[in-house]
């Protein structure tokens, strides 16, 4: 194991050079390079059978793992910040229409976060890390799979249950909230969510 340290150690400041090229934001590149040096330790310490070798964890090119990882964690932020700014696209065209939202207005969407932050920490751990991955971080049901060693199938399960779950209190929720009429002519919270898993 000290050997693969050493030579992840001997590879990181390479491996930052090549971020900070690549990102143009050596803070940010600093994060990425440490992210990945974390996740290659963390995959090497894993317990395995007993072929494994000692000295580099099993991993045949710890130089090669360590670009990868970054690389993986790089395309991951781009789509989170994708996400994101398609967000911010949609509800700024939104909202240079209307005048400021009332109070009232403001409380009830206040509710609203707030429930479904309730209903995501009451789901299941992985229905809730297979949810969020599709839906706040953009992963197809394929990526999703292979990244938690499960089949299409069970992905396809875990969002269809988690978006019954939080379409249950959507649908609550729109009974209880006074909504302003501009909401009523957009599509609700919950058809958002809907979609063909089939």
């Amino acid at each position: 194991m000290r050997d693969l340290v050493q030579e992840l150690v001997a590879h990181y400041a390479d491996l930052r050079r090549q971020l900070t090229r690549d990102l143009r934001d050596p803070h940010y590149a600093a994060d990425i390079a440490q992210s990945s040096f974390e996740r290659v330790y963390a995959q090497a310490t894993k317990p395995r059978g007993a072929a494994c070798d000692d000295a580099t964890g099993g991993i045949e090119s710890p130089r090669a793992l360590l670009f990868r990882v970054a690389r993986n964690l790089c395309i991951d932020e781009a789509r989170r910040r994708k996400v994101a700014q398609e967000w911010v696209g949609t509800h700024a065209t939104l909202g240079t229409h209307l005048v400021a939202p009332s109070s009232e207005f403001i409380l009830a969407q206040q509710r609203v976060l707030a429930r479904v932050v309730d209903t995501m920490e009451k789901l299941p751990p992985r229905r809730r890390e297979v949810f969020l991955l599709f839906r706040a971080y953009g992963h197809t049901r394929a990526e999703i799979a292979e990244r938690l060693n499960i089949t299409e199938m069970a992905v396809a399960k875990h969002l269809l249950r988690a978006t019954i779950d939080c379409s249950r209190v959507f649908a609550e929720l729109r009974a209880e909230l006074i909504e302003p009429q501009h909401v009523h002519n957009h599509a609700g919270f919950d058809t958002a969510l809907a979609e063909d898993f089939s």
